[in-house]
């Protein structure tokens, strides 16, 4: 079955693909440090399967002390214009935002450990001997700006409206587009092994994450975002894609900063 072809463009499926591609940003608290002002920094994140975001906050952390005050929050995931960079390159007035309104609280859920670990394998360590803590973000409303005259608000339901696939059905998914799709893989990888930063990759990449806007492999120290064209809604949808060639990489993220 090939990929759903998308609704006619609104705004809406631009931000939810930024969303879903996304593999750090900026979250703001309410400082305990200096009240009544916002604390901000940047953070690495993936999404768990019904589109929120997993943090790992370390104990010590000022945002860790400021949700546990308050739980509200704002979350911010961008991207470069084209012919941008994160150096400085291009107008970012030019390049997509989104900013979310959430809550967030710490989630015990090891299915979301673990699945934040696979994006980012150092996590394991961090959790379990340096008592970093799991955060889950709960997403309240957005507001998408995609460039010039795009900004609007969207209400949560329309970019995190509920899982394409359950924990079981994706983790399905990836270990047999591991175990068939092994040389297509290996050739995903070669882009991300020309990169400066991946110094310890074994020249292949590892399937992560999937969901209905793409998928995502891991090599080395670098995340790689495939988006597709159409909708994912199973292996033969996502097997069309690949077939296709459809499948385009938007990114190529450095696990820790370059």
């Amino acid at each position: 079955m090939a990929s759903r072809p998308e609704r006619a463009h609104d705004g809406v499926t631009d931000a939810a693909r930024l969303w879903y591609g996304s593999f750090h940003g900026v979250l703001s608290t309410h400082s305990l440090a200096e009240p009544g002002y916002p604390f901000g920094s940047v953070v690495p994140c993936c999404l768990d399967p019904d589109g929120h975001p997993l943090l790992l906050l370390s104990h010590l952390a000022q945002h860790c002390r400021n949700l546990q005050a308050d739980p509200r929050c704002g979350f911010v995931v961008y991207q470069p214009p084209a012919g941008g960079n994160n150096q400085g390159g291009g107008d970012i007035q030019q390049g997509r935002r989104l900013s979310c309104i959430a809550d967030c609280r710490i989630d015990d859920t090891q299915a979301n450990l673990a699945r934040y670990c696979r994006h980012f394998p150092a996590g394991r360590a961090y959790a379990e001997r340096l008592g970093f803590r799991l955060y889950r973000l709960e997403p309240r409303r957005f507001h998408y700006n995609g460039g010039f005259a795009t900004a609007r608000w969207l209400g949560r339901e329309r970019l995190t409206p509920g899982a394409a696939f359950g924990a079981d059905v994706e983790g399905a998914l990836l270990a047999r587009l591991a175990r068939e799709r092994g040389a297509w893989l290996a050739a995903q990888a070669k882009p991300a092994q020309a990169k400066p930063a991946q110094a310890k990759s074994d020249g292949s990449a590892e399937p992560v994450g999937v969901d209905r806007y793409g998928l995502t492999l891991r090599c080395g120290e670098r995340l790689i975002r495939l988006q597709s064209a159409g909708l994912l809604d199973g292996w033969d949808s996502l097997m069309a894609e690949i077939d296709a060639g459809s499948l385009r990489p938007t990114n190529l993220e450095p696990l820790q900063p370059d």
